[in-house]
Parts: structure tokens; C-alpha cells; sequence
């Protein structure tokens, strides 16, 4: 008996700069497709941004029954892998190439694949039970990078966030006294807040986004 083997058709893509949150948004929350390849290989330096939408969008994979693909890090990206604390435990995409260990220092970020306590009001929305059932896939990358505090999570969600002014509310608090800013995404919208030390929330920003299909919070 004889055959031929059937080849899978892999769709690539390859982020190409650091990009302001839009371009992130506008690359990582396009519609998924099977079988995806990201190639890291034209970002030079090690990006957080990058590296959490793209864990949002493999947490989203995982959900549709599918495992995406890192691959082609270059030395400076994989150098900061290597400082990231908890990175070789992260089970939500498949890493190909050696990422070292670094031993004997203070890790600067750390990563897992737990809800952060952030998010807690969107997760009052739900009853427990259904919540547990769910067993939702959710990531949590913190820390400090180039001397500013960073924290990106996000958690797949059941249904449609319907808390979401109260989370808005709790974010603004929570950062209060602080510069810097924060970027919401849903399932429908986005929402960028910059601030001022010792301000109030400055400018915010509001954007309808297509329906991307499945409920989340990032």
C-alpha cells in the first residue's frame, strides 16, 4: 500500500518593532487561524509588549483547541526570556529554540498562568462554580523593565464582561499618584488612560473594535 503524506500549511507571522499599543492591538488581536508560526527573529531587543499581547492571543489559541508557535528569538529576546522568572513553567505555546536558565540572581519579571488579583472585579460578574468549570486560560507577566513598573495579564472569559465600568474604577484607583498609563482590551473595545503624576487621568482614549468572537479581558 502506498500514500502520501499530508503537509500542514502554517500561517506566519512576524512582529517587526516595538509598535505603539494600536499596532500591537491591530497585530495581535487579528482573527486567529490554524496552525500559527510567530518568528520573533526581526525584534532585535527583548519587548514585554510584545511578548504579553502574544501571550493574551496564545491564551485565546488554547481556548479554540489550538497551541501557536514562538520561534526565531533573537539573542537580544531571548536574553531577556532568560530573566523572566517562572518563563520555561508557561504551557500556553510551543517555544522552539534554547532559552537558558539564569541561576543565582533576582529575577526582574516573573510570568505564570494564573488570574492576577487585578482582575478581580471582572471575575465577580460570574458565579464561582461556572467560573471553576471554565477553568479559564489566563497569564500574568510583571515586574520592572527599563526602569518602569510593568504588569500585563489577561484571562479568556466565559460570556462578555459585564463589570466593566467597576474595573475601570478600580484600575484608576489603584494607580492613583502614579505617571504612566494603562490599556484595556475587551472583546468589542479598547480603552488607553495616560496620566500625569499627582493628576487625574489626563487623556483617555475609547475605541469600538471589531468583534474579535471570543470574551476576554487584557
Amino acid at each position: 500500500m502506498t500514500g502520501t503524506q499530508k503537509t500542514q500549511k502554517h500561517s506566519v507571522f512576524s512582529p517587526s518593532g516595538h509598535g505603539d499599543l494600536y499596532a500591537l492591538d491591530n497585530l495581535y488581536f487579528s482573527p486567529l487561524r490554524e496552525n500559527e508560526v510567530w518568528d520573533f527573529s526581526k525584534l532585535v531587543q527583548f519587548s514585554p509588549f510584545n511578548l504579553g499581547f502574544f501571550c493574551m492571543r496564545a491564551a485565546l489559541s488554547v481556548r479554540c483547541e489550538q497551541k501557536i508557535i514562538a520561534q526565531g528569538f533573537s539573542p537580544g529576546f531571548v536574553l531577556g526570556l532568560s530573566k523572566i522568572d517562572e518563563f520555561e513553567h508557561l504551557n500556553l505555546f510551543q517555544t522552539k529554540g534554547f532559552i537558558p536558565k539564569v541561576f543565582g540572581k533576582e529575577f526582574p519579571m516573573k510570568i505564570n498562568s494564573t488570574i492576577h488579583p487585578i482582575l478581580n472585579p471582572v471575575l465577580a460578574t460570574y458565579e464561582k462554580m461556572l467560573f471553576e468549570e471554565w477553568n479559564p486560560q489566563a497569564f500574568a507577566l510583571e515586574g520592572h523593565f527599563e526602569n518602569r513598573e510593568i504588569l500585563i495579564t489577561g484571562v479568556v472569559l466565559p460570556e462578555e464582561e459585564k463589570n466593566l465600568p467597576k474595573l475601570l474604577k478600580h484600575l484608576i484607583q489603584l494607580l492613583s499618584g502614579k505617571s504612566g498609563k494603562f490599556y484595556l482590551r475587551t472583546g468589542k473595545h479598547s480603552y488607553l488612560c495616560l496620566k500625569k503624576e499627582k493628576k487625574v487621568w489626563d487623556l483617555f482614549f475609547f475605541k469600538e473594535r471589531k468583534e474579535f468572537g471570543i470574551p476576554l479581558c487584557f
